[in-house]
């Protein structure tokens, strides 16, 4: 089983967690030692009443300050916090140094009894030998993005292959984008999946014990189950303004756009109320709202090589300048068409 969740910062300060879907919140709590984030209690405490799981990290600024140093910042500043959720250090200025992240975790568990997470990306760990880290038992969470497209709702068809990292056996947690779009909040987030369940979670947190086992290969995240496809033409009773996690579009969405009845799904928008967008922005509509089993008189055409919108309404309609017709149908907003695509063409 795996958990999917957030890590937030005071970026994030409007955000509402009871507006969202997540398994567990990771907050940002200090940073070096000066720096408290303002928002954190508020989201640490919000997700534990929503009967979430929660984690809190210290960002560290190594090259200014010991290890030392910043593990008593932190460790004062979230006493309320261990044993209730995940400690972590946040590793992405002098990456090199790997003694000072060592001593950190070190000072972290002696003094809580609960051993931290190192944060960091695929690059660094595998660019240094952090073995003695691993070797202590200090769990890890990995970033590795494919790029910066949005990801909606912890869909994770198209993140990318996952990561490949030195010295640890398996990590506790990957973040796979920054670009994450949930639906109830309008902005960007990190999302993450944990692969364990909530009583892993508690483990690593300390709230039983410290001795943690995980499986050793990450667990793909569940894909949603639709019933159509990109290019099919449809035919529905109801069709909405927007998606609920398209970007640019109504948070809520679910305004019915009147008098239209039929198109061409050019996009699908997985985990959203209303998944499927019509002919490249002109509403969308759910499967509940498709028709099933329609008699539907359309022909379609699988577009040949040399074939030109112009030619294939001359044959297909007797016509050639109702080629426009075709773009219409099938949502194209050029006239480039290309091998193998698959065509509505009506009568």
């Amino acid at each position: 089983m795996s958990l999917y969740g957030i890590d937030i910062a005071s970026w994030q300060s409007d955000l509402d967690l009871s507006q969202i879907a997540f398994d567990f919140a990771v907050v940002k709590a200090t940073e070096g030692t000066g720096y408290i984030n303002p928002y954190c209690d508020k989201h640490v405490q919000q997700a534990l009443n929503l009967g979430r799981k929660v984690g809190f990290y210290h960002y560290a600024q190594n090259a200014q300050n010991t290890a030392s140093q910043e593990a008593e910042f932190f460790i004062n500043n979230c006493k309320g916090y261990f044993g209730k959720g995940i400690p972590v250090l946040d590793w992405e200025e002098q990456t090199a140094d790997v003694s000072w992240a060592l001593e950190w975790l070190q000072i972290v568990e002696q003094q809580t009894g609960v051993k931290p997470l190192i944060y960091m990306s695929e690059s660094v760990v595998n660019r240094y030998d952090w073995s003695a880290v691993a070797n202590a038992g200090y769990g890890l969470w990995v970033a590795k993005y494919k790029g910066y497209d949005p990801i909606y709702n912890y869909d994770m068809t198209n993140v990318g292959a996952e990561p490949k990292v030195n010295y640890w056996p398996f990590y506790a947690m990957w973040q796979f984008t920054s670009s994450g779009c949930l639906d109830g909040y309008n902005g960007k987030l990190d999302c993450n999946v944990f692969y364990g369940d909530l009583d892993a979670w508690d483990k690593y947190a300390g709230v039983t014990s410290n001795v943690v086992s995980q499986p050793a290969e990450p667990v793909p995240a569940p894909q949603p189950t639709l019933k159509h496809h990109v290019g099919e033409y449809v035919y529905f009773g109801s069709c909405y303004a927007s998606s609920t996690a398209k970007v640019g579009w109504s948070p809520n969405g679910e305004a019915l756009v009147p008098d239209i009845g039929e198109g061409t799904i050019t996009a699908i928008y997985p985990g959203t109320n209303n998944p499927y967008l019509i002919n490249d922005g002109m509403c969308f509509v759910n499967d509940g709202d498709i028709a099933e089993n329609t008699e539907n008189p359309d022909q379609q055409y699988v577009v040949q090589s040399g074939d030109t919108l112009w030619n294939i309404a001359g044959e297909a309609l007797g016509d050639p300048t109702r080629y426009i017709d075709i773009k219409g149908w099938n949502g194209l907003t050029d006239d480039v068409i290309y091998p193998g695509q698959v065509l509505v063409i009506k009568r």
